[in-house]
């Protein structure tokens, strides 16, 4: 027995002193690391690091060691980037986190240890620091969203400098030290941490799995496994190598957008990438595309037609050279864009990111084209499309494609049975432009004659669809739809689902002559307002490609449904209409007189405008000369506004308009022209005007007048009327023309 209790107390002796630090000054050693990071927040973010520490004992002090560490070698997963802090400086990419690595490669700091591995203190963050922002400043890095100082205090901190030193103490109980200079040979440590918001609500639980070792030999296992797992050998191909510069010209360009020489900058870079690569080399051309797509006078359309789908690098390219080739008539290459779309490009979510622009390319191109088809052949050849898309058994694109296959199969339908089932067949997903197709199948059902009780409960239940589709959108929540892209992209779709359901409630007024009356009247109701265009003007003028603009109100005011109504609310109704067809306005003055003969009609009217337009908030602007304009300056004059930027290629296309208007101002007594440039410099806009030698007045945006007239494009052009609301023009409208009409009101 005592026998083994020595034996025992020799093997806790032995573990105790192979827990215990054994080195001498002058010692020298490497380890290297991997961590591998989930989140497990919303967004599912991973994150991975490779690097490698040198270690000099640079002191011993009884129990305590001070070590010289300088970290060498530095592989992370950044976005689509891997940084690689062994490349030159010249070589890294453009950002902040690329060159801070970098700099810590080839600095050095100090910590303090006590005999168990456990690091008491840190010197030397204040000279990494400064190293690092002294580099980003020479570099010329550009800031994104936070200060390079900012970043520095926030990451690079005491516990990060830990972190890359931190392989001398063990959580787990087993001996891992070599005996012989005591140091752990390898480890992994697995960890869960919980992170709460300020309300105490779990945000982040983030599973970190801290791997390192000692390199004792020329191999280094945990690098090799780094670069096999982040494809490193792939990511320094020529091609991807020319991807990389190519997207950071973009990134310049975005930056420096507005600038009247970076475009010349750019180009000249290009001619200098084209030199090393063929002139049909696909990848290289399909890279190119994510440059050029900027530039005015880089032929991003020449060079996207020589590219084959297969080659294209982005989800927009395919539905850009997809969209071309529609508005040729060209059906061929429907399914494998639609295919690529929805494959390659998939993302992590239910829905694609870009899942709401493809869907309106793939509804206004290939069904614009399906719905001008008069031709059999071609009708069956696009359904044939349809049914080899289902075929994929990619559940949103069979749902995003219901609705425009139903609608082929009315058009192609002749028996009588068979449009009964099509008009019996029901389609509601968030991307199937639901409430056009069943407008556009309700009509093949009348023009093909279907019996009225079927058209009936046609028609109902299609009212019921949109309806729906408005509710579901104020309630501001759709299953499988992230925040981001209902508020970007669905939430527009509402004034959409307006005038679906105002077409919709027409159809319903003519089955009927009962209820005629109120179904034209809510038809009425329902037609797109002036705020409506405000909201998503494109949305709307798209959807009357499909089914035009009707005057509902001018159908509801002549059908004797006003015998109830005041001649005051008869009028209001009208009010709708002047608005939106401003010529209209001697109409209802004439109307006006003849119910108050003695009446104030320039107060009514201005009273009507103020309680159907939004007013115009306050605003005090320095134009680019230097003087201030405001409201008080504008006060009873109609002033054309165009929101624009030097950076907007729609802007600086059409901005001849507004010059035109500026010099040929029709009732300069009545009439000014201005203009607001937002999220752009002053010198670009100064150069801009310069060369283009043009006149008209230039406000700068304090960063909150677009968002108080609530501008969600550009360019955006709105009409401030006299009595201190507004109105939108309608983009790449005939201005003067436009602007005359408006003019004639009294207000």
């Amino acid at each position: 027995m005592k026998v083994n209790l020595l034996i025992v107390f020799l093997l806790i002796c032995g573990i105790a002193e192979s827990q215990t630090l054994k080195l001498k000054p002058g010692q020298k050693f490497s380890y290297e690391a991997i961590d591998e990071v989930e989140l497990n927040d919303q967004y599912k973010n991973k994150s991975y690091e490779y690097w490698q520490t040198d270690f000099e004992v640079a002191a011993r002090n009884k129990n305590t060691y001070t070590l010289k560490v300088t970290p060498r070698v530095f592989l992370t997963k950044w976005g689509q980037n891997i940084l690689d802090s062994s490349v030159p400086f010249e070589e890294q990419p453009a950002i902040f986190m690329s060159i801070a690595k970098k700099v810590l490669t080839i600095s050095s700091y100090t910590i303090t240890i006590d005999e168990l591995g456990n690091i008491t203190s840190t010197a030397g963050l204040p000279e990494i620091q400064a190293a690092v922002l002294s580099k980003l400043k020479t570099l010329k890095i550009p800031e994104d969203n936070q200060k390079h100082a900012e970043l520095l205090k926030n990451m690079y901190t005491e516990d990060l400098l830990k972190k890359y030193a931190s392989f001398f103490s063990s959580k787990d109980k087993s001996p891992k030290r070599i005996h012989q200079i005591g140091l752990i040979s390898n480890a992994a440590i697995d960890t869960t941490e919980k992170w709460f918001s300020k309300a105490g609500v779990l945000t982040s639980s983030p599973h970190t799995i801290h791997r390192f070792s000692l390199i004792t030999t020329a191999s280094q296992p945990l690098m090799t496994e780094a670069k096999e797992k982040l494809h490193y050998a792939d990511y320094y191909t020529p091609i991807a190598k020319v991807t990389r510069q190519i997207e950071e010209l973009g990134q310049l360009f975005n930056r420096e957008k507005g600038s009247q020489t970076i475009e010349a900058i750019i180009l000249k870079k290009l001619d200098s990438l084209d030199k090393g690569f063929a002139k049909d080399d696909f990848q290289y051309l399909g890279a190119k595309l994510g440059v050029l797509t900027y530039l005015n006078g880089g032929d991003y359309w020449g060079v996207l037609q020589k590219v084959p789908f297969e080659y294209l690098p982005s989800e927009s390219d395919i539905e850009n050279k997809l969209a071309d080739q529609l508005d040729q008539g060209n059906l061929s290459n429907v399914k494998r864009a639609i295919e690529l779309c929805f494959t390659r490009f998939k993302g992590d979510f239910y829905y694609p990111i870009n899942m709401s622009n493809t869907a309106s390319t793939i509804h206004n191109k290939f069904g614009g084209l399906i719905f001008r088809m008069q031709n059999r052949d071609s009708l069956q050849t696009a359904y044939k499309i349809i049914t080899d898309l289902e075929a994929l058994k990619i559940p949103i694109v069979t749902d995003m494609l219901k609705g425009m296959k139903t609608y082929v199969q009315a058009k192609l339908a002749k028996d009588q049975t068979e449009l009964a089932e099509i008009a019996a067949t029901h389609f509601n997903s968030p991307f199937d432009m639901a409430g056009r197709y069943r407008i556009l199948i309700y009509d093949e059902l009348v023009k093909k004659q279907i019996p009225d009780s079927i058209k009936l409960a046609y028609i109902d239940y299609t009212i019921d669809v949109d309806k729906n589709k408005i509710e579901q959108i104020n309630s501001g929540v759709i299953e499988n739809i992230k925040p981001f892209t209902f508020d970007v992209f669905l939430k527009g779709n509402k004034v959409v689902y307006k005038k679906n359901l105002a077409d919709a409630y027409y159809r319903r007024s003519k089955l009927q002559k009962s209820s005629e009356i109120s179904y034209l009247q809510m038809a009425a109701d329902y037609l797109p307002t002036q705020q409506d265009i405000a909201d998503n003007q494109h949305g709307l003028i798209d959807e009357y490609k499909f089914t035009p603009f009707v005057p509902y109100t001018d159908l509801f005011l002549a059908s004797g449904g006003t015998a109830g109504m005041t001649d005051e609310a008869k009028l209001n109704k009208y009010v709708d209409m002047v608005i939106l067809e401003p010529e209209r306005y001697n109409t209802l003055k004439e109307n006006y007189n003849k119910a108050y003969p003695k009446g104030d009609f320039k107060s009514f009217f201005s009273k009507a405008l103020k309680s159907k337009l939004p007013a115009v908030p306050t605003f005090s602007l320095t134009e680019r000369s230097g003087k201030v304009v405001g409201n008080k300056d504008q006060q009873n004059k109609f002033v054309f506004v165009d929101f624009w930027g030097t950076w907007c290629g729609s802007c600086v296309a059409e901005i001849d308009k507004i010059e035109a208007v500026h010099l040929k101002n029709p009732a300069p007594e009545k009439l000014l022209v201005t203009t607001i440039a937002c999220y752009d410099k002053k010198k670009n806009v100064d150069d801009f005007m310069a060369k283009e030698k043009y006149t008209y007045e230039v406000l700068m945006s304090d960063g909150k007048v677009e968002k108080d007239f609530k501008v969600s494009s550009y360019p955006t052009k709105l009409l401030l009327l006299p009595n201190g609301v507004y109105l939108t023009i309608s983009y790449y409208s005939n201005y003067d023309d436009i602007l005359s009409k408006y003019l004639k009101w009294e207000i």
